[in-house]
C-alpha cells in the first residue's frame, strides 16, 4: 500500500490536475510544520501568551506580522514507532489524535490485545499502522470511558496548548494558520454573519477583529455543536447571537437580515482533503458532487443577506476544483465580484497546499456584492 486513501475516480482526476499526488497524499500524512493558537486580542496580549509558553518550554513564534494574534510553535518529530507484540486498535480519529501525542481514551478504542501495565503499539484502524506506544491502562475487556492507554512516544509530538492557563482563562483559541487568515482578509465590519458557524473559531475571530463595535450572528445547524459553541463562548467571554438553525433558509427564516449584512462568512462542509494529519482516508465521488450542490446553496442566500458593497468570505478545507473554483464560477453567476486579496501564500483566491507550505490545505476567497 503506497498510499493509504481511497478517492474516487473523479476526485483524483481533479486533484491530480493541480498537484504532484505523489507529494500531495505524503503531505495530507503529516501534521504540517507548527500548531498555531490565536490570541484572543480582548484578553490579553501575543507577548502575554508567548511567555507563559516559553515557561512551559517551548519556542513560540509569530508567523507573519500580518496576523499578530497568531502565535504558534514546531511540531517534532517524525518519530520511528516500533511495532510490539501487545497492541491496540484505534478508530481513525483517535489514531489521528493519538499520531501528534494524545492519550489513547476508551470510546477510540475498537480492539484490545492489552494486558493493564505493559507496553503496547497503537495501531490505526484499516491500515494497521502503529502511531504511538504507550502504558496500557485496559486488559482486552475495554470500559466504556476513561484512559486506555497513556502514551509515552508518539509519531509526531504537538504541543499541549489545552494545559496552558491562557487556555483555561479563555485568552487563546488553538486554530489553523489559514483559518485565521481567511477571516483578516474579509475585513470584519458593521454586522457579521457566520451561516456555518461550529466549531466557531471564524466567528469567534471575526468578534475579537470587530473590538465591540459591531455584531456577530451565527448560525449551526446541529444542536450539539451548537451547544459546544456555546461552551466556547462563554470561556473566551464573546457575546455572540447563535442561531441553532439551518442557514440555507436564512433569508426566510429572517427577513429582516435581507441586504442588511456588510460581512458573510461561508465555510461549508466539504470533503475535508485539506485536514491534516490523516492516518487514512476515503471518499467517493458523490461525495465532492454533493458538496458542491450543498456549498452553492449557502452562496446564494450570502448574496440575499448582503448589502451593496458588502463582502463574502467563501473558505474550505478542501482541495478540489469542484468544490473551490468551480463554486467561485457558481457565484460569478450569480453576480459576485472577486476582489484580490494579499496572503502569506500569494493572492486570494489562494489555495493553501500541505506539502508547498507546510499547513493544512485550505482554499480562501473574498467575493463582493456589487
Amino acid at each position: 500500500m503506497k498510499h493509504p486513501f481511497w478517492y474516487g475516480k473523479l476526485i483524483l482526476e481533479d486533484l491530480g490536475s493541480q498537484f504532484n499526488l505523489d507529494e500531495l497524499f505524503e503531505s495530507l500524512r503529516t501534521p504540517g510544520r507548527h500548531m498555531c493558537l490565536r490570541v484572543n486580542l480582548l484578553k490579553a496580549s501575543p507577548e502575554e501568551v508567548m511567555e507563559e509558553l516559553e515557561e512551559k518550554g517551548y519556542k513560540p513564534y509569530q508567523p507573519f506580522k500580518e496576523v499578530p494574534e497568531a502565535v504558534c510553535v514546531r511540531v517534532e518529530g517524525p518519530f520511528e514507532i516500533p511495532r510490539l507484540e501487545r497492541f491496540v486498535i484505534a478508530d481513525k480519529y483517535a489514531a489521528e489524535s493519538v499520531y501528534v501525542g494524545a492519550n489513547l481514551y476508551s470510546p477510540g478504542v475498537l480492539k484490545s490485545e492489552a494486558e493493564p501495565g505493559r507496553e503496547v503499539s497503537i495501531l490505526a484502524e484499516r491500515t494497521l499502522e502503529p502511531v504511538a506506544i504507550g502504558i496500557s491502562k485496559i486488559g482486552r475487556e475495554v470500559p466504556e470511558r476513561g484512559i486506555a492507554v497513556e502514551v509515552t512516544l508518539s509519531k509526531y509530538k504537538a504541543p499541549k496548548f489545552r494545559e496552558l492557563k491562557a487556555f483555561e482563562e479563555g485568552k487563546v483559541y488553538p486554530q489553523s494558520l489559514p483559518a485565521m487568515v481567511a477571516v483578516r482578509a474579509l475585513e470584519p465590519e458593521g454586522l457579521v454573519v457566520d451561516l456555518n458557524a461550529a466549531p466557531g473559531g471564524k466567528s469567534f475571530h471575526a468578534y475579537e477583529l470587530l473590538k465591540g463595535k459591531g455584531k456577530v450572528i451565527s448560525f449551526e445547524v446541529s444542536k450539539k455543536r451548537a451547544n459546544k459553541m456555546r461552551r466556547e463562548m462563554r470561556r473566551l467571554g464573546h457575546e455572540i447571537e447563535l442561531m441553532v438553525k439551518d442557514s440555507r433558509y436564512a433569508d426566510l427564516d429572517f427577513p429582516e437580515l435581507v441586504e442588511k449584512a456588510d460581512r458573510v462568512i461561508v465555510d461549508p462542509p466539504c470533503t475535508s482533503i485539506g485536514v491534516i494529519p490523516k492516518v487514512w482516508d476515503e471518499k467517493k465521488d458523490e461525495d465532492m458532487l454533493n458538496s458542491f450542490k450543498y456549498q452553492i446553496q449557502f452562496v446564494k442566500v450570502a448574496y440575499k443577506l448582503l448589502k451593496k458593497g458588502g463582502l463574502m468570505l467563501y473558505s474550505t478545507c478542501t482541495l478540489t476544483k469542484k468544490e473551490n473554483e468551480e463554486v467561485l464560477d457558481f457565484a460569478q453567476e450569480l453576480g459576485f465580484e472577486i476582489v484580490e486579496r494579499d496572503t502569506p501564500w500569494g493572492k486570494a483566491p489562494v489555495k493553501v497546499v500541505p506539502y508547498v507550505h507546510q499547513e493544512p490545505g485550505f482554499f480562501i476567497s473574498i467575493l463582493k456584492k456589487p
